[in-house]
């Protein structure tokens, strides 16, 4: 288990779809390692399900599994230094990413820390009276509106935001779609609240009412798309087709449905859905507000995002996006879990 930890990083060698030799490894980490060492290491990593092997002897070849290609670690910086044409082989949407097999996404220790966050976040609820919760929803609303919404671009601030939601008024120095798009928010999550039997198990016809209401009056298409969509700084290309992207949801749906872990089927829902891109405009504040409802339907701690660095969360959704690997957005996500479980004092009866 001590050569799949150190050799982790080998993974990241590793285009998706390519295979390699040891010593087409061992030159690529100049000369760091030596081959006897990347031999051994490509071995553990084999063994732990992160490659696939094919050939024999000296013709051995190891090319990345999907537990190794979901669970690649990049480093973002770098990687987004080339430039898009360079970091993209295959731009098209890859179905496999929701197939079988089933891949669990979080290692223990990190399953450790999210369960510890929990506890925390339903133990102080139960230390508090029914007034100070609600007291404490309102504000995770405040804030969950303001920061989705920044992340689309909207310059409303949080005591605007927080003018706005609870006492109607709209700032004179903003526009009226950026106070629509925060007033929707808070629609969509009285909605999932309102609802919470439609998020244990969702369907793409809850899918679409509470994309509805992220789009309400802000000139946004209703129901899947049926043109294409591009999105800026990258070439990956959503799919074009609706009868497709159905079935994309479907997969993701299915995948979801069949995980007994509430924290792979959050982001399975934030990350899923952005890159399904299912809707003309508003998927991202949709596939937010999805992972929120399933968390909150299984009384766990939902997630603001307040603060999360509106570049770094798009840039791991651009590496999702172009290299299936989820480690850049797992490694945010758990951090604004734990942030969410140790801020907001909502939980009800666990």
């Amino acid at each position: 288990m001590n050569d799949t930890n150190t050799s982790h990083n080998l993974l990241a060698f590793f285009p998706k779809d390519s295979q390699l030799s040891s010593s087409e490894v061992a030159a690529l980490t100049q000369n760091k390692q030596s081959l006897v060492t990347v031999k051994r290491q490509l071995s553990a990593l084999f063994k732990a399900g992160y490659l696939e092997q094919s050939g024999a002897g000296r013709s051995v070849k190891y090319s990345l599994s999907k537990k190794g290609w979901l669970l690649k670690p990049l480093d973002v910086q770098a990687y987004l230094t080339q430039a898009p044409d360079d970091r993209l082989k295959n731009p098209h949407f890859q179905f496999n990413v929701f197939e079988p097999p089933y891949v669990p996404l979080f290692a223990g220790s990190e399953l450790e820390q999210l369960e510890t966050a929990t506890k925390k976040y339903r133990d102080n609820a139960a230390r508090s009276d029914n007034a100070t919760r609600k007291k404490e929803l309102m504000r995770f609303i405040v804030e969950f509106s303001w920061k989705t919404s920044q992340i689309e671009g909207n310059t409303y601030d949080l005591i605007s935001t927080e003018r706005l939601l609870l006492y109607g008024e709209k700032s004179p120095t903003n526009t009226e779609f950026e106070a629509q798009m925060i007033l929707n928010q808070k629609k969509a999550l009285e909605f999932i609240l309102d609802n919470e039997e439609l998020w244990e198990e969702p369907k793409i016809s809850a899918l679409e009412a509470l994309h509805a209401i992220v789009g309400e009056k802000l000139d946004i298409s209703r129901n899947l798309r049926k043109t294409i969509v591009g999105i800026t700084g990258t070439n990956y290309r959503p799919l074009e087709s609706e009868f497709q992207i159905r079935d994309a949801l479907e997969l993701l749906f299915d995948a979801i449905a069949k995980s007994n872990n509430i924290y792979e089927k959050a982001l399975w829902s934030v990350l899923g859905l952005s890159y399904i891109q299912p809707f003309v405009d508003g998927n991202k504040r949709t596939s937010r507000l999805l992972a929120n409802a399933m968390l909150l339907a299984e009384n766990y701690a939902p997630i603001s995002y307040r603060s999360v660095d509106d570049r770094a969360y798009k840039e791991a959704c651009l590496v999702f996006y172009e290299q299936n690997s989820i480690e850049p957005f797992k490694k945010l996500f758990v951090e604004q879990y734990i942030f969410a479980a140790n801020n907001y004092n909502i939980a009800g009866d666990s």
